[in-house]
């Protein structure tokens, strides 16, 4: 009996003193990307955004808090001339990456680092090295997933 005491005397001191908890990873939709006219498709059935040109994709993120984030981008390519993929990462008019390089062809996680304000964000992934010769190459860049987390 008196252990039951203890324990929760125990457990009503840790609720009121309180857990920081992590803040929730704010997860974008890829069907929230606004796309440009040509090039860039979302592919639905196989879920991912897809740069069959340069071009640039723009979703509207609400920020919860000021702070500094990690954006996660999961990512893959097509080769083309020994050079893999490339985007350029932005969160409203701040570079967030330029023209970084996939390490890899398969689908591949991407962590970067950004100050972000509370409100609403324009969060921004754009194709910045398509090359295409009909029959020879053709370097694409796919959009899987994006999450934002702030760094605690």
């Amino acid at each position: 009996m008196f252990q039951r005491m203890i324990v929760a005397a125990v457990a009503v001191v840790v609720a009121s003193v309180g857990v920081a908890v992590a803040a929730e990873a704010i997860s974008v939709e890829l069907k929230d990307f606004k796309l440009p006219a040509e090039g860039v498709v979302l592919d639905e059935g196989n879920a991912k955004i897809a740069f069959y040109a340069a071009g640039e994709a723009v979703a509207t993120v609400k920020i919860v808090e000021d702070g500094e984030y990690t954006i996660t981008i999961e990512a893959s390519g097509d080769e083309a001339e020994k050079m893999k993929a490339k985007m350029t990462i932005k969160v409203g008019d701040q570079v967030v990456k330029e023209n970084f390089e996939l390490a890899m062809n398969e689908a591949k996680e991407y962590t970067f680092v950004a100050k972000m304000k509370k409100g609403d964000a324009k969060l921004s992934i754009a194709f910045t090295n398509d090359a295409y010769k009909e029959n020879e190459f053709d370097r694409n860049l796919y959009v899987h997933k994006v999450k934002l987390e702030l760094k605690k």
